[in-house]
């Protein structure tokens, strides 16, 4: 058993970096880069302007949160991947229905895992719509797919070579590319107030476990396989989340620019 303080020290500070610092700053911002876009769109378009920019992320954001509810054993009461608001109309909480989709559910409180399952729950959005993006970058631009893939595989020598090969897509393809992850992080990549609070119900038990792993694995001189994993993972996230982070960006900026906002 190792039992080396340094090296255990040093391997959480991967671990909080990799699968709690690098996640919690590209959701926040996110989150409120097109929050602050549907904003606007809402204002000067009408509310109804967010399905039709953004139904794909939609639909993607409610179905991300069912799935993973269901993989968390959580019973579904009520859900609805995409509906049009109704303004005029009282919605659960009695004020106007405002909603474009929803997910209800509910767990055992006395359950652990049920328990830490609402942390990935409410970010789930995050990582469905990433992995849209990745199937579609995969799908129209497999060049781009394969440098991320090279970065992935060694994450302790970053090799940027595999994005030098040619990407051997048509113009079209990137138009399309665009199009699709303009209306994806639109209407995906904005946790709602509700999406943060269901998550810090399993933040605690989320830190307690990942503390746990690393320490254990650390103890067992186990740990570089686990490591090289979620640096990997934080990799994949950077970049994914990065190229949504621009997209979201440049697109806040045009609707700013279009409303003069």
């Amino acid at each position: 058993m190792v039992t080396d303080l340094p090296l255990i020290f040093k391997n959480l500070g991967i671990a909080g970096l990799d699968l709690i610092a690098i996640p919690f700053f590209l959701i926040t911002v996110l989150t409120y880069l097109n929050r602050n876009t549907k904003q606007h769109l809402a204002g000067g378009f009408g509310m109804i302007s967010q399905l039709y920019l953004g139904f794909i992320g939609i639909f993607l954001h409610e179905l991300s949160h069912l799935l993973v509810a269901i993989f968390f054993g959580h019973r579904i009461v009520t859900f609805r991947l995409l509906k049009r608001p109704h303004p005029d109309q009282p919605g659960v909480t009695g004020a106007s229905d405002m909603t474009l989709g929803y997910v209800n559910h509910t767990w055992n409180q006395r359950n652990w895992y049920q328990t830490m399952g609402n942390l990935f729950i409410g970010i789930a959005p995050i990582f469905g719509c990433a992995l849209a993006l990745f199937g579609l970058t995969a799908l129209l631009l497999p060049g781009v797919c394969h440098g991320l893939l090279t970065l992935m595989a060694n994450p302790f020598n970053l090799d940027l070579s595999g994005f030098g090969q040619p990407v051997g897509a048509n113009w079209w393809r990137w138009i399309l590319m665009i199009t699709l992850s303009l209306n994806i992080s639109i209407g995906g990549f904005d946790l709602s107030n509700a999406d943060f609070a269901n998550s810090k119900i399993g933040v605690i038990s989320f830190i307690m476990a990942v503390t746990a792993i690393t320490v254990l694995l650390t103890m067992a001189n186990a740990a570089t396989g686990y490591l090289r994993v979620i640096t990997a993972l934080a990799i994949w996230l950077i970049l994914i989340l990065g190229y949504a982070l621009v997209i979201s960006l440049l697109t806040n900026l045009t609707v700013r620019l279009i409303l003069r906002r």
